[in-house]
Parts: structure tokens; C-alpha cells; sequence
């Protein structure tokens, strides 16, 4: 897989993977545009985003309805190195669902391909050419 990050002015940033563009900024006290999300909020949006496939998923197996589905987010930041230190995901499912599938849906959620993937810390290399 390939993904290409362009610098725009700034540090608004365009990455760019299969014809699809994302942008990132920073937030204006930290010197920039603030256009679009930090990439931190980038990185939450595709936990977020990855929970909510995993959900629909499973409503679509057990035909339960996905109108109004939606995940909210939040975290905190800590320091000592400075990263993201916790991350809550609540999904909202505005139906009536036995208990048994509610855990079924919890449990699809978080094994989503992100959840995972930060579970399993990949590899990460930072090269310069």
C-alpha cells in the first residue's frame, strides 16, 4: 500500500492514497490555518470511522437497522513523550437491540482493522531520501 503526503503552505499537508485526498492543519496558536483536522484528530476520526464499518457490519449481518448509528470520540493527551494517552469510543444506537447482539456489535467494534492495528503496534521506520 502507498499513500503520498504533499506540503501545501504551512502546515496544511494533502495526503493523497487510491484518488482520494485528506487534508491535515495545525490549529492557529500552533501556527497554522486551521483548515482542516490536526492529524491527531485525523488519527481519532479513523478510529472512530473504522468502528463505525465494524458496526454497520454487524447490523447488516443480523438486519438491524443503521439509521442514526453514529461514534463519538474523546481523549486525552498526556506528556513524557506527548501522544494521545486514552481514547473513548461510544457507539450510539438509537434502536432497541437484545443484549446478546449489543455485545456481539461491542465486540465487532473493537476489532476493527485500526483498533487492531494500534493493538498490534506495527513496525514504524522514518527514512530520508
Amino acid at each position: 500500500m502507498k499513500l503520498e503526503v504533499n506540503l501545501q503552505e504551512g502546515f496544511l499537508f494533502k495526503a493523497i492514497c487510491g484518488g482520494h485526498e485528506v487534508f491535515t492543519d495545525q490549529h492557529q496558536p500552533e501556527g497554522g490555518t486551521d483548515k482542516a483536522m490536526t492529524p491527531a484528530e485525523l488519527f481519532i476520526a479513523s478510529i472512530g470511522t473504522c468502528i463505525g464499518v465494524y458496526a454497520v457490519r454487524f447490523c447488516q449481518r443480523h438486519n438491524l437497522p443503521t439509521e442514526g448509528l453514529k461514534v463519538l470520540l474523546d481523549w486525552t493527551v498526556v506528556k513524557d513523550p506527548w501522544r494521545i494517552g486514552s481514547i473513548k469510543a461510544e457507539i450510539h444506537y438509537p434502536h432497541p437491540i437484545p443484549e446478546t447482539e449489543k455485545k456481539g456489535l461491542l465486540r465487532m467494534a473493537e476489532a476493527c482493522f485500526v483498533h487492531e492495528t494500534i493493538l498490534h503496534k506495527p513496525e514504524i521506520v522514518v527514512e530520508m531520501k
